[in-house]
Parts: C-alpha cells; structure tokens; sequence
C-alpha cells in the first residue's frame, strides 16, 4: 500500500507540473491540501458540481484516483484517472495516476504505455522517468530502467525516490557498493525516505555485512511497523543464520501475523519449523544433552560441490554455418549437424560428423564441431585425439589448446590440463577465455585460490561474461566463503537469467548456509527448466539430508553416484553423511573410500571418514584424517568431532584446545553453528575436571 507520505509527494509533483490553473476557495483547497481526512469529501464535490471549470474537475478526479489507489481501492482509481483522461487525454498527472495504478496491479505493459505518452508530451519531466523506471525495474529490465533512473537523477538531482529505485537496480544486479552510494544519497536529502533502509539493508546482506543489514531492516520496520514484511522475513533470516532462533522465530511470526496467506507466508513457515528444530537442538546442547541434530548427525560440513571428481565443465557447441538448400552433400550434411547441435542432440550430430571427415580428412570446421560435441559427451579420448590434429597444424590455437586442457582433465591427467591451459594463456595473455578457461581447471583441480585469481583476471578484462561469476562463485563455495559465493551467482544470474548453473549453485549455496526456503526455490526453478540438471539434483539430495529425510536422500543420490564423473565425490560424500546418519558405517566408508581413492587429499572426504572411524573406534586412524583435513581448511565441525576423540582418550588438554578453537572459529554454516554450541558447552564441562597445574589444590582448574 502507498505511504501517505509517498501519496502527498506524487500529489504535490503532479500538480507542480499544472502550471496553475483555477484556485477555489475551500472545496479545491481542500481536495488538494495535505488534511487527508477532507480530500475525499472535497474532490467529491467538485466532481459532482458541473458548474466546476473543467480543468477542477480534471484535478480532483486526479487526486482522487491517486487517494484510492492510496487505499488498494484499484478499480475505483482505475476510473477516475481514465474519467480524467477522457476529458484531457494530454494531462499527464492523469497519465501518471493511471500509469500507477496499472503498476500497483501488476499490469506492467498497459503502465509502460501511459509512460511512454507522457515522456513524449512532456520529456523534462523527472516523476515521469523515475515511475517508467520503477515499471521496468518490476519487468526486471534492469539496464533499461538504470537508463530511466539516471534520466530521473539527471533532471533532478535532488529526487531521493529516484536514488533509491537505482539502488534497488544495483542491488539486484550484483552491485552493491553503488547501492550503497545512492541509498546514502537519498538518506541525505530525505532521512526518512520510503524504502532507504530496506534497500541499504539488501545491498549489505549481499555483501555479506549481516550486523549491518539487521540494522537497516531494523530502521526500516521502525519506520513501517505493520508494512514491513520483506524487512521481517529477511531479518528473521540473518538472525536464523547467526543462531539467535528466539528473534529469528518472533520475525517469521510477524510476517504470518501481517500476511497470512502473502506471498512470504509459505517461506516464513518454512523457515519458521526450520528455526524452531534448531533451537530445539540448542536446547538440548544447554541442558547438558549434546546430541547432534538429524542433519549435524551426518557428520561433518558440507563439502562444496567444487571437489568433485576433476571432469571439466561444458564447452558450448559451435553451431555449424549455414548453407543454401542447393548445397553440395558436405555441405548439406554440416547444415543437418547444425541442427542436431542446436537441439542438443550430439550423439547424433558426432555420427552424421564421422561420414563427412572419412570423406574429407582435412574439413577442419567439422572436426573442431566434433571436439565439442566429444567433450559435451565426455568421450574425451576421442575428443583429445581430433585436437590433436588440429594442433599439428595450428600449435598456437588458443581454442584448442583450452579444449585440449578440458579434455586431459576429464581424462583425469591434470598435470597436462594445467600444461595446456598455460600454453594457451602465452600465446593471448590478454584473452579473457583462456582466464576462465584455466580457472576452470584449476578448481576442478582442488586449487581455489589460484582459481579465484584467474577468474579474477577474466572478469576484469570482460566484465559481462556470466559463466565467469558462476565459475567463480563457486571456488569462493569450495573455500566457504558463501556471502561471496552468492554475490557472484547474483551477478551471473543478472547477466544471463537462463544460467542454470548459476541458479543450481546458488540453491546450494543457500543450502550450505541454511536458508532452505530460498534455496530449495532455486533448486526448484532450474529442475523445472532443466530436469537432468545434475547440480540441482545434488541440491534435492541435499536438502533431504539436512531435513533429515535420510532414506530419501540416498534414493536421490544414487542417480549420480557413479554415473556422473562431474559430481561423483560430492555425491558419495553426500551420501556418506545419510549413512553415516543412519549409523551405516559400512557403506559409509565405501563411498569415502571411493573417493579418497581418486582423490587422496579430498578435505571433506577425510573429515567425514575421521567421524566414521570415530564412530567405529578407530582413534588412530580418525586422529590422522581429521587432523590431515584440518591442515588443508580449518572448520569448526572438524576441531569439534578430533576434541572428542581426544576426550574419548582422556587427553583433556588437547581436547580442551581443540574445543576452544572450535568456539574461535567464526562458523561457516548450520553444521558448524550446532557444533560450536556443543564446544562452549564441552569447555565447561572440562573447566570443572581439569586441574590447574602445581598449584596443589584440587578444586582450581585453568579452563
């Protein structure tokens, strides 16, 4: 619903631009003033009379329209603005007034229209820039609306809506800092501007300033406390992921309160039953049961979905050229190629490639279509060997060295991917393909921060590659750093919308943190498009495992485990944790010794087989693999599961270090959150047994 202070303004702009007209004593007075309370009555009077001068009654079925469309009374505006525009169809307040209502009703195309007419007829005009921007920004058009914006902001530099709706532009195309720049714009010039703090409060959560985001949504809901319901819901999120549940539950109930059956209604309960099986398992950590939850119960963090098996990413296909119908049969034959790529069908357009290079050897445009169309089927031998042919020709092909690097990794020889991707990176250094392309290698190869700083160097020489972010974005969730992660899937998603991987590994990312809502929306949305989407099938599995649904997590696991190389690992991990839950420790060392067979230094493998051997009473060997995954990256859960072990053999004072570091650690997700609890509460528990050095009394103790 508008604001009245949202309403006077509109009403004030709009009759700024009426350069006067006939000014009543009382009932025009009125009808146009500031007493809410007497403009009804009064435009209603000047309405009725038709002794009023017609531009009166134009004005007052203006106002009028925009105090019900004030009031969510939608068809009763709708007729007033059209009842204005019938007798003037050149007023653009009335255009204006209709344009809103048509917005506020979702009819997006009807409003663009009525905005369109008045930038014609009055193209200075600021209000009439910030709404179409405001619509385009509904349409998610966003580089069109920023164009409107800066309009709006150019013309009046004073406008603070104008600002804000830029930031919310910047904000929901991954850029957050000039979100900031022009929330605080706005803040300066109205303090009390309509939506600021909301918009200030999205920009620091997606940079993963939690402490400051709570702050502005805070301010946001002080200003609106019944109208805030994105404030409530995404407060309650950041309170839910910082573990403080009692606020976290009092927003989500807030939001049913004010909006039962809302558009957040679902996801509020959602997370609501998610913040309240948390706080449940808190309680139990306090009253001295330390119990795992179901989902902390399958052992150990999540491992990103970057350490899987080192299989690379899919190349796009390069669609064959287009030929007359009168073409010779190669070229016919390549015209029929071109068909099947582009309806992804590459076995088929490999079999129609085979026929035309045993005719012709040397058509290098088919064998490098056939390269693709290999990799995107993971015959990588095959694939490597047509590269190579290219390759005697041509050494310095930046392409098909790049090629040549996915292929040597999907056939597991990353020695010679890396080899590869650097050869191509010499021959065009400024290329910002060759960047993503190694970067890719890289992470599939376990080394993230060399990773990241490829990506890094490919997006700062084009800055509007999506599959750049995507990449990126998830080496940043390889190494936990999730609010990073995000950012990047934010920002590939703005640039491409159809990037499902982006949208895949952003529900995982989500997941990871615990917004199950969000996540399982994304997971969700690129299933639909996409049902063999595999990254998004790990997300289901996922999320049935930290629900706790561990029989149906297996279920879904087993359609990747070992059937997909690209996400073999994560898979068997995942799926570990479910047996592991279900105090399966037979099958859960299978699936860990699968992939520590192929992958030795697998951090999140060797975690989880630690708790397993934990479990089995195997303290030696669980000791060499915690301890081994800890070297590589420190996590809360990992400190806490080798203190126990140490515990378990009375060895309090490394225990007791070790639960100290796990409460230091700064914790990177549900998992380690629960652990941490558990920690604090371990450390008391030692306080009172660990005597304090030569002091001679017993009672003394040094924790």
């Amino acid at each position: 619903m508008m604001s009245r202070l949202l309403f006077l303004l509109l009403t004030a702009l709009a009759f700024a631009a009426l350069g006067g007209g006939p000014v009543w004593a009382g009932d025009l007075e009125d009808c146009t003033g500031a007493i809410v309370q007497k403009i009804e009555p009064a435009c209603n009077a000047i309405i009725n009379d038709s002794a009023k001068p017609a531009d009166d009654r134009i004005n007052a079925y203006v106002v009028r329209s925009r105090l019900f469309a004030a009031g969510s009374k939608f068809d009763l505006a709708l007729a007033d603005a059209d009842a204005a525009i019938r007798l003037n169809p050149k007023f653009v307040p009335a255009l204006l007034a209709r344009a809103l209502v048509h917005e506020q009703t979702g009819k997006f195309d009807p409003a663009l229209a009525d905005l369109n007419q008045v930038v014609e007829l009055d193209p200075k005009n600021p209000v009439a820039y910030l709404s179409r921007g405001n619509v385009k920004s509904d349409k998610r058009n966003w580089t069109d609306a920023l164009t409107d914006l800066n309009k709006a902001i150019a013309l009046r530099q004073d406008l603070a809506p104008a600002y804000v709706s830029r930031a919310r532009a910047y904000v929901e195309t991954g850029q957050p800092d000039q979100a900031l720049n022009d929330v605080n714009a706005a803040l300066s010039i109205n303090p009390a501007a309509q939506n600021a703090f909301f918009w200030r409060g999205q920009a620091y959560r997606r940079k993963g300033d939690a402490d400051h985001a709570i702050e502005d949504f805070s301010r946001a809901i002080a200003q609106a406390p019944q109208t805030e319901i994105g404030s409530y819901f995404l407060r309650g999120e950041l309170f839910s992921a910082k573990g403080d549940y009692p606020r976290a539950l009092a927003d989500f109930d807030k939001v049913l309160s004010i909006a039962p059956n809302g558009l957040l209604a679902q996801a509020a309960r959602q997370q609501r039953q998610s913040a309240l099986a948390m706080q449940a398992e808190l309680a139990k950590v306090h009253d001295g049961q330390p119990q795992q939850a179901p989902a902390a119960r399958a052992a150990g963090a999540l491992p990103p979905p970057a350490q899987s098996a080192p299989v690379p990413p899919r190349p796009a296909a390069p669609a064959a050229s287009a030929t007359p119908p009168d073409a010779s049969p190669t070229l016919q034959a390549m015209r029929e190629v071109g068909q099947l790529v582009s309806q992804r069908k590459y076995a088929d357009a490999i079999t129609r490639l085979n026929v035309v290079l045993a005719a012709e050897p040397n058509n290098e445009e088919a064998r490098r279509i056939r390269v693709a169309a290999l990799i995107l089927t993971s015959r990588f031998a095959e694939a490597r060997a047509d590269i190579d042919e290219v390759l005697k020709l041509k050494p310095d092909d930046k392409r098909m060295l790049s090629d040549r690097a996915i292929a040597s990794l999907g056939m597991r020889q990353p020695d010679q991917a890396l080899n590869d991707a650097d050869r191509a990176v010499s021959v065009d250094p400024n290329n910002a393909l060759v960047y993503l392309n190694r970067g890719m290698i890289k992470r599939l190869s376990g080394k993230f921060q060399d990773a990241i700083g490829d990506y890094d160097r490919s997006i700062s020489i084009n800055s509007k590659e999506a599959n750049a972010y995507a990449e990126r974005g998830q080496a940043y969730m390889s190494v936990t750093r999730l609010d990073k992660a995000l950012v990047d899937f934010d920002q590939a998603l703005a640039l491409n919308p159809a990037s499902d991987v982006a949208r895949a590994a952003r529900g995982l990312a989500l997941l990871m943190k615990g917004n199950s809502a969000e996540g399982l929306v994304d997971i969700k949305n690129a299933l639909d498009r996409n049902p063999a989407n595999q990254m998004a099938e790990l997300g289901q599995g996922l999320a049935m495992l930290v629900s706790g649904q561990y029989d149906r997590a297996i279920v879904a696991l087993n359609q990747i485990a070992g059937k997909s190389a690209a996400y073999d690992a994560f898979a068997r991990t995942l799926r570990a944790r479910a047996y592991l839950a279900k105090s399966d420790t037979a099958d859960a060392m299978t699936d860990l010794n699968a992939v520590l067979g192929a992958r030795p230094n697998d951090a999140d493998a060797l975690g989880l087989r630690g708790l397993t051997y934990a479990r089995t009473r195997e303290y030696d060997k669980a000791l060499n693999d915690l301890t081994r995954a800890i070297v590589q990256r420190e996590t809360v859960e990992r400190y806490f599961a080798r203190a126990t072990i140490y515990e378990a053999q009375n060895n309090f004072e490394k225990a007791a270090n070790d639960y100290r570091s796990a409460t230091q650690l700064a914790p990177g997700n549900v998992f380690d959150i629960l652990a941490q609890a558990q920690a604090k509460q371990k450390i008391q528990q030692l306080a009172k047994r660990t005597p304090c050095g030569n002091s001679g009394r017993k009672d003394e103790t040094c924790l």
